[in-house]
């Protein structure tokens, strides 16, 4: 576990406990006597953390859920921070492990293109093969769902900025 991970996560603990005792209202119900393994109670955290506006907490917690077992909900949270945040990197990680888990669902392959396509433009990691990977994205969601966003238009700008038919 990253150790930046571990200090948030600590931090977080004493932040609940001390909510707890000054009357936040910030507690959490879990059916496991020792909470330090639920994946339950981090997911909670997680989506409290998210609810009061603090996403660096929100992630070291929902880390740490998928840590004691996966989750897909989470793993979609965590994609969401983590493209929100601009570490496009993490949030294709986490978005390629859902793919693999629902190949089915268009949304992971849509919202992996975007990472992909992002990351590209807004980062100083430009590799062609992302944009490649995108357009197989993409292409995947216009067979799947015709309709689903806007797959065929970002099919065509994809094949048009890479010169391929």
């Amino acid at each position: 576990m990253k150790k930046t991970t571990v200090i948030i996560l600590g931090l977080m603990i004493v932040v609940l406990l001390a909510g707890v005792a000054l009357g936040t209202g910030m507690v959490f119900k879990t059916d496991n006597p020792d909470f330090q393994d639920d994946p339950a109670f981090y997911k909670n955290l997680g989506n409290e953390l998210v609810r009061r506006g603090n996403p660096e907490g929100a992630i070291g917690a929902y880390e740490k859920s998928l840590e004691l077992g996966e989750d897909e909900n989470i793993r979609s949270n965590l994609a969401i921070l983590y493209y929100q945040a601009g570490a496009y990197s993490d949030a294709a990680s986490h978005l390629r492990v859902l793919v693999a888990l629902a190949p089915e669902d268009p949304s992971y392959h849509y919202d992996l293109a975007v990472n992909l396509v992002d990351r590209f433009r807004n980062t100083e990691d430009k590799r062609l093969e992302d944009l490649f990977e995108a357009l197989r994205e993409y292409e995947l969601v216009a067979e799947m769902s015709p309709d689903f966003g806007n797959a065929q238009g970002n099919v065509a700008a994809l094949k048009e900025v890479l010169k391929v038919d």
